[in-house]
C-alpha cells in the first residue's frame, strides 16, 4: 500500500548512522554529569516546549527546560560526586527519529556518604540542527524509595536496596523459629563530623568506628551482611543477642567519645525482625526496608526497634523500653510501632 513503506527499508544506511547517533546519548549524558556541566546537559535535549525528564523521586516529572535546568542543577548540589556507567544499550531509528536504552549505574558521593545503586534509561531521540537531540528520558534508581525533594536515596537505602538484590544466604544465621533480627547502624551527621575533622582524622575515626562495630557484631554471633561508608547491616539468630549487641555499641562509643570528646561520634541503631523461612520470597524486599526505615529515624546515641523486637525480648524484664511512637516509615503503608530501648 502506498504510505506504509518502512522508512527504515527506505534509508538503510541512514537508519544505521542514526542508530549508532541514538546510542551514543546515554554515553554522552554520563560524560556531561561527571564534568557536573549543567550547560552540556541540557544541549543534549531538544529545543520544544514539551521536552520531559522523568527521575525516581516522587517530583521528579520535569517539563520544559528550565525545569530540566532546575533537577539537573539539584542533582548536582546534592552530590560531591556523580557519575554513571552505562554497560548495556540498545538503540532503533529511522533516519530522523529513534529510541535508545540503557542500563547500569549510579556512583554518587551524597554527604561524605557513597552511594552505588542501579539505573535505567529509556528516551525518545531525534535529529534537531544536526544533532540528535533528546525529546523525552526516564532515567530511574529501581526501588530506591526516595523521598519527595531529594535526589538520592539514604545510605541505610541504598544499603538496603544493595541486600535485596544480592539477596545473601541468611539461613545460617536464622534462629530455631526461623526468624532473623536485622541491625542497621550509621553515623549522625557524618558530613559535618568529616567537614569538622578533616578528610586524614576523619578515615581514622571511621577505621576504629568500623573496629568497635565489627569486634562486638563477633562478640554477640552476628553476621556482617554489608558495610558501605560508615553504615552497617548485620543479622543474628537471637533477638535478644541482637539488642544486647546495639546496647554494648551505644555504652562503647559512649566510652570513647569521653575519652577523646574533640573526635567524638555518635551512633543510629535499629532492629527489626523478619521470618526468613517463612517469609522467604518477601525478606529482603519488606523486612529488611524495615529496619533500614526505622534505623533512618533514630537519632545519634539512640537504638529504636520494632513491635516484633520488643515483642521477642521482653519477657525476661531486663531490657527498659521507652513509650510506643506510631510512625509512617517510608514506602510502607500504614502506622509502624517503635519503640526506643535504654542503655546507660
Amino acid at each position: 500500500m502506498p504510505g506504509t513503506e518502512d522508512p527504515v527499508s527506505r534509508d538503510p544506511a541512514g537508519s544505521a548512522v542514526a542508530e549508532a547517533a541514538a546510542m551514543a546519548v546515554p554515553y554522552k549524558l554520563a560524560e556531561a554529569y561527571a564534568r557536573r556541566d549543567i550547560e552540556a546537559l541540557l544541549s543534549l535535549f531538544a529545543n520544544i516546549a514539551e521536552v520531559t525528564w522523568i527521575g525516581t523521586g516522587a517530583d521528579e516529572l520535569r517539563v520544559g527546560r528550565e525545569q530540566l535546568r532546575y533537577q539537573f542543577e539539584r542533582n548536582i548540589e546534592q552530590s560531591e560526586v556523580l557519575l554513571f556507567r552505562f554497560e548495556w544499550v540498545r538503540a532503533s531509528a529511522t533516519p530522523s527519529v529513534g529510541w535508545v536504552m540503557a542500563e547500569g549505574s549510579m556512583f554518587a558521593r551524597v554527604g561524605g556518604e557513597e552511594l552505588d545503586v542501579p539505573v535505567r534509561l529509556t528516551a525518545v531521540v531525534a535529529e534537531e540542527d544536526g544533532e540528535w537531540r533528546i525529546m523525552q528520558a526516564h532515567l530511574s534508581c529501581p526501588a530506591t524509595g526516595q523521598a519527595e525533594g531529594e535526589s538520592f536515596p539514604t545510605l541505610l537505602e541504598a544499603m538496603a536496596d544493595a541486600v535485596r538484590r544480592e539477596r545473601p544466604d541468611l539461613m545460617q544465621h536464622t534462629s530455631p523459629d526461623g526468624t532473623v533480627t536485622i541491625l542497621f547502624t550509621d553515623i549522625e551527621d557524618s558530613t559535618v563530623a568529616t567537614e569538622r575533622l578533616g578528610d586524614r582524622v576523619w578515615v581514622e575515626v571511621l577505621r576504629e568506628h568500623n573496629e568497635i562495630i565489627r569486634e562486638l557484631n563477633r562478640e554477640h554471633g552476628g553476621y556482617e551482611v554489608k558495610a558501605q561508608g560508615d553504615g552497617f547491616m548485620l543479622a543474628f539468630g537471637s533477638a535478644r543477642r541482637a539488642l544486647l549487641c546495639a546496647i554494648e555499641m551505644q555504652r562503647a562509643f559512649a566510652r570513647r567519645n569521653a575519652c577523646h570528646p574533640e573526635v567524638a561520634i555518635r551512633i543510629c541503631i535499629g532492629l527489626h525482625t523478619g521470618e526468613a523461612i517463612r517469609e522467604a520470597d518477601d525478606f529482603f524486599g519488606k523486612n529488611v526496608i524495615l529496619a533500614a526505615r526505622i534505623a533512618d529515624l533514630a537519632r545519634g546515641g539512640e537504638i529504636l526497634v520494632s513491635s516484633l523486637v520488643k515483642a521477642l525480648t521482653e519477657s525476661a524484664g531486663d531490657f527498659h523500653f521507652g513509650e510506643e511512637r506510631r510512625v509512617e516509615l517510608k514506602g510502607l503503608q500504614g502506622l509502624h510501632r517503635i519503640f526506643g530501648v535504654a542503655w546507660e
